[in-house]
């Protein structure tokens, strides 16, 4: 008896697996509120120079007057220079306003002017972790497992946000972030991967959508820390102990038993199915014997790069796969990461962009099924892309008084990005076989973070071209890429309610989902097994 016929056994969605998702899902709130703390803490901070040290009380750039021993003095400040008596000389402190945030990571190391720009090194730093921990995560889960990994990357949240308020010097935060980006990609790698082989194939949607709708009440959870915690340092201590509390529930989870099969471990995994049909008030009565493993199973990562070299199909398709990622992700940290640039208030943009992703969700969880994987995709990456390349003449010709609609366009750039980035993980994990399907998610997750790492630049352009259209430059580039790659993903095959794919030729042989005369989908794992009882 093979996994898929156990499971249908012990139940695809029973008890056991409700109170799994839930402990398990929560651990992506921890990626939100790692990652979208930047915004607060590493964002715009307003300032101008500090002319002495007679100067502690922060005013608008334009003109200083300070009572001086020589009397009143008349400065000409700016954010970078100071100009008196007809000289400008270049600022060596600064005087923040403390109105919005009373300290700052900007603040703290005056990472402002002439340093501005380690703002996208430090953005990289944080991306580049996303990749290292794209890798680690499809690495290590196939490697490890799904549990112990994921345990990684929720020990390497609490050091690297726990650590960080101590240290003294930029380079070393900036190493920190590094860390912390890999952590938070393993924190919501993992969960998706051990869920989606935790239930059958009608809950893979609702266990991609419970790690998703955790990872925005991350969000609006960071939006309440950092409302009334101004200050960064206390910020993170706030979040470091969410995360020191999560490590408790991890050691009430189990491994997956999908993954301890693919690994020959039988006993082990009957273990954990026995435990399930309990909870579930199912019985299953089977024995080590009775559990069947293809040897397709244990396929070295190798054989599989031999394998998917020789053949065209599967190679284009993930090649399509991968640049839809990298289309993805720069677009999705392009705007999230930059909600601080928009014209309004930061909490106000940072809602709005929170909750364009909530909806995207729920949108998702509605739709996905109905519409299918390959048509709701494509759609959502052509309309996101057209609706970021649209604010080029909002840029352009509207006024100032109308610069809400530029941020009001990469909000619906950002809502329909929500939908890609939902249905791409499923979609990726449907496209390819169980043996290498976390290090192909791994690998593809890992294309997406040359994205982010793109994005971190991108994203600056609008003060490098200090332009109208600097301004618009930024979500033309993401547009672009968007557009793009939403054509290309037309020439994937759909898997709506298609059987998770055992081996390479069942990669190949993915077909559209069959209807019935109703005009809904059929699983095509529930036909399998009533033609093996006919």
């Amino acid at each position: 008896m093979e996994y898929d016929n156990i499971i249908r056994q012990v139940g695809e969605f029973g008890k056991y697996q409700k109170v799994f998702m839930v402990i398990v899902a929560i651990s992506s709130i921890f990626n939100a509120m790692t990652t979208f703390a930047l915004n607060f803490v590493f964002g715009e901070h307003a300032h101008r120079c500090k002319i002495s040290a007679l100067d502690d009380h922060y005013t608008s750039p334009g003109t200083v007057f300070l009572n001086t021993t020589n009397g009143i003095q008349e400065y000409n400040v700016t954010e970078c220079q100071i100009q008196t008596n007809g000289t400008t000389t270049k600022c060596n402190d600064w005087i923040y306003d403390s109105s919005l945030f009373e300290a700052t990571i900007i603040s703290k190391f005056d990472v402002v002017c002439d340093e501005k720009l380690y703002r996208a090194h430090f953005l990289m730093g944080h991306y580049v972790g996303l990749l290292i921990g794209s890798i680690l995560s499809g690495l290590l889960s196939d490697l490890w497992g799904r549990k112990p990994t994921m345990l990684v990357g929720i020990t390497m949240l609490l050091f690297s946000m726990g650590l960080r308020p101590f240290m003294p010097y930029f380079a070393l935060v900036s190493i920190l972030e590094f860390f912390n980006g890999a952590g938070s990609m393993i924190s919501y790698i993992c969960p998706f991967i051990i869920l989606t082989e935790m239930v059958g194939p009608k809950q893979r949607i609702l266990a991609n959508f419970a790690v998703y709708i955790t990872f925005c009440v991350g969000n609006y959870i960071l939006l309440l820390l950092a409302y009334f915690l101004r200050d960064w340092s206390v910020l993170y201590f706030a979040i470091t102990i969410f995360v020191a509390a999560y490590m408790i529930v991890m050691f009430f989870i189990s491994e997956s038993p999908r993954w301890l099969l693919s690994r020959g471990r039988k006993k082990e995994a009957l273990v954990i199915l026995k435990k399930m049909a309990i909870f579930n008030g199912k019985i299953l009565n089977i024995s080590v014997d009775d559990v069947v493993v293809k040897d397709i199973h244990r396929t070295s990562f190798l054989d599989f790069v031999k394998t998917l070299i020789k053949s065209k199909k599967l190679i284009g398709r993930l090649l399509v796969i991968c640049l839809n990622w990298f289309a993805i992700a720069m677009t999705y940290y392009g705007i999230s990461m930059n909600v601080a640039k928009f014209s309004g208030d930061v909490f106000v943009n940072f809602a709005a962009s929170s909750s364009a992703e909530f909806f995207g969700i729920i949108f998702c969880w509605l739709v996905t099924d109905r519409v299918g994987r390959k048509g709701l995709f494509c759609t959502a990456m052509i309309l996101g892309g057209v609706t970021c390349i649209c604010t080029i003449f909002t840029s352009l010709y509207a006024d100032k008084s109308m610069l809400w609609l530029t941020t009001t366009l990469a909000m619906v750039g950002k809502f329909f990005c929500t939908i890609t980035f939902f249905v791409i993980y499923i979609f990726t994990a449907e496209l390819f076989p169980t043996v290498l399907r976390a290090s192909v998610i791994g690998v593809a997750s890992m294309t997406g973070r040359f994205g982010s790492i793109s994005s971190a630049y991108v994203g600056e352009l609008g003060d490098i071209i200090q332009s109208r259209f600097g301004v618009a430059l930024p979500l033309m580039i993401l547009g672009g890429f968007g557009l793009m790659a939403g054509l290309l993903s037309l020439t994937l095959p759909d898997t709506t309610n298609t059987c998770l794919p055992e081996s390479i030729d069942d990669a190949k042989e993915i077909q559209v989902s069959k209807k019935n005369g109703n005009g809904t989908a059929v699983n095509e794992c529930e036909l399998e097994t009533l033609t093996e009882k006919i």
